[in-house]
């Protein structure tokens, strides 16, 4: 039986196993069951094309090898392998290349099978994003504890953390930029506090319908750092590199912390705004439910009267008599006098920081009792950003060498470099020619799936 013919008789067996349950369950289980049963055989279905398919690629491999100088080892080698549609067993043959004197998998290297990996990448991606956005614990639960949550904190914690960073697009000219920060409040795991800084960057805001707006072109960055340079240098390449500042309009925003203010060293034409939920927030701490107060306060603010905010919070001053209210109208006096030129409660200054620090970052990392290591908060709240701008987590699952992540040397570069190395000499069936053989240029048995999968055309080389 070819290839072909297997994967045509799984299929029609895993229909006849689906069309056979359906008939059994008809008026005996529930829908969601039928689901469940569906997606179990067909599961099974995927994985037992993946096997297929590792089994073609050795077969070509072996069918088209230079006998004398590239010779079985062991026949049957297994390795099992954790995927999304569940753990597959893949069977191939382990080859030992005389010339480069180096043992080899032809399977695992025609298809980019890791090394060592007990995990496939796509599986990797998928806990990297279920730890981002429950914890490790729920992302081993998601995968049916097939892995531990150790196991789902280390992939985490390998990741690739160069490719999480914002990229620019190219130069953009737009009216206003918006630069807008607060930070989330976390526990570290040695009983010290600390916090998570949250920039983010857009064009403005939109109404999508009734009732709801949204960002225009929105971008996150995340900090642990409690340098200003360092929180802010990432935000200084995107913008200068997304947008043409010299001919835009920059707004700050936030609660008058010195770490947000220090944007303006960075983006030195921008104007400052302080957040009106902090303006508020102090306004209202201060009155203790005096509405009317609360009304005249805001009104003066609107107005930019100082003399007025001034007089109303000293009424308010003389008419307290515990040492702790009194304290608190001074703070909230002090708060507003050392921002006063900062606020403006215009709508168009709009800020939404708090907001987004919540549902970006404390959902995850400070709602529930928890406690973090340094480098564990700045992986989880890099994911967040990374997750919330867009990003595909396959693209963060990190190459690995001994655990260490590194470059790999893509096909076409490390053959092409060893018959450099050779001096071009290439025989027309050695081994690093026949390496490619069922991908490029042959057409028999699964070569076109093959080619589908590594995403190459038909080459001669």
């Amino acid at each position: 039986m070819n290839t072909q013919e297997k994967v045509r008789s799984i299929i029609e067996g895993s229909t006849a196993q689906i069309m056979s349950m359906l008939m059994n369950t008809i008026g005996k289980g529930t829908f969601s069951d039928t689901v469940e049963e569906t997606q179990r055989i067909v599961n099974d279905l995927g994985s037992q094309i993946l096997q297929i398919v590792c089994a073609e690629a050795d077969e070509i491999f072996n069918a088209e090898r230079d006998r004398n100088n590239v010779i079985i080892k062991h026949a049957a080698k297994t390795r099992r392998l954790l995927t999304t549609l569940g753990e597959v067993t893949l069977r191939r043959r382990l080859y030992y290349d005389k010339t480069a004197a180096r043992y080899f998998f032809a399977a695992d290297e025609l298809l980019q099978i890791e090394k060592r990996a007990r995990i496939e990448k796509g599986m990797q991606a998928q806990l990297i994003a279920d730890a981002t956005r429950s914890s490790y614990g729920k992302a081993a639960e998601i995968a049916h504890r097939k892995v531990s949550r150790q196991t789902v904190h280390n992939i985490v914690r390998r990741l690739n953390d160069e490719r999480l960073n914002v990229r620019a697009e190219g130069l953009k000219t737009v009216e206003h930029i918006y630069i807008e920060a607060d930070e989330d409040h976390i526990h570290l795991n040695n009983g010290s506090p600390a916090e998570v800084r949250l920039i983010y960057v857009h064009e403005g805001v939109r109404q999508v319908c009734r009732g709801r707006r949204e960002l225009i072109n929105p971008k996150y960055f995340v900090s642990v750092s409690t340098d200003n340079d360092t929180t802010w240098n990432d935000v200084a390449d995107y913008v200068y590199g997304q947008y043409r500042v010299s001919k835009a309009q920059l707004h700050i925003s936030g609660d008058g912390a010195q770490w947000i203010k220090y944007g303006l060293t960075i983006f030195p034409k921008a104007q400052y705004h302080l957040d009106k939920f902090h303006v508020y927030k102090s306004v209202t701490d201060v009155v203790g439910g005096d509405r009317v107060l609360r009304r005249q306060i805001i009104d003066a603010l609107s107005e930019s009267d100082y003399d007025r905010v001034r007089a109303l919070y000293g009424e308010r001053l003389q008419s307290l008599t515990k040492p702790g209210e009194r304290e608190n109208v001074r703070a909230g006096l002090f708060y507003i006098e050392n921002n006063f030129d900062e606020i403006d409660l215009t709508p168009a200054t709009s800020c939404a920081a708090e907001g987004h620090v919540s549902h970006i970052l404390s959902a995850r990392m400070s709602s529930r009792p928890m406690a973090w290591s340094t480098d564990g908060a700045h992986r989880i709240a890099r994911l967040r950003a990374y997750y919330f701008n867009g990003g595909d987590f396959r693209d963060v699952v990190a190459d690995r060498q001994h655990g260490v992540p590194q470059r790999r040397e893509n096909t076409t570069e490390k053959y092409r470099r060893f018959n450099s190395e050779t001096d071009g000499r290439k025989a027309a069936n050695d081994y690093y020619s026949a390496h490619l053989v069922g991908i490029d240029g042959i057409t028999n048995g699964l070569s076109a799936t093959l080619r589908a999968i590594l995403k190459r055309g038909n080459r001669k080389w």
